[in-house]
């Protein structure tokens, strides 16, 4: 798993950028008919931008998604989430709280 911090263009904004592969995964779900989830945990500091790159190697990744912890009480902005290509996924969150949060990204891919 490669990590990246890079430096903010605001005072105060942060951008990290983690790139993982289905192997590194936390949950793993056969969803049948060649069909599987996957999930990984991580945190967002405040004030931070964080992409978040999934490399569904041999597998098509059908779709992406994500859960950020007191979203009812709090705003978090999805600024992207889009395929790169085939087999692999980006999502892009800001956390514009004072606070750091818990965050689980979702992946569904296809054999």
């Amino acid at each position: 798993m490669k990590k990246r911090a890079l430096k903010g263009l605001k005072a105060g904004v942060k951008h990290k950028k983690v790139s993982v592969s289905a192997k590194d995964a936390k949950i793993k779900q056969d969803l049948g008919g060649g069909f599987f989830r996957y999930v990984f945990f991580r945190t967002i500091g405040a004030n931070q931008f964080y992409t978040f790159t999934f490399f569904g190697g041999s597998q098509k990744t059908i779709s992406g998604g994500w859960w950020i912890a007191n979203n009812t009480q709090f705003v978090a902005t999805p600024v992207s989430s889009y395929s790169q290509n085939d087999r692999d996924w980006i999502i892009v969150l800001f956390n514009p709280t004072s606070f750091a949060r818990s965050v689980a990204f979702t992946f569904i891919t296809k054999t």
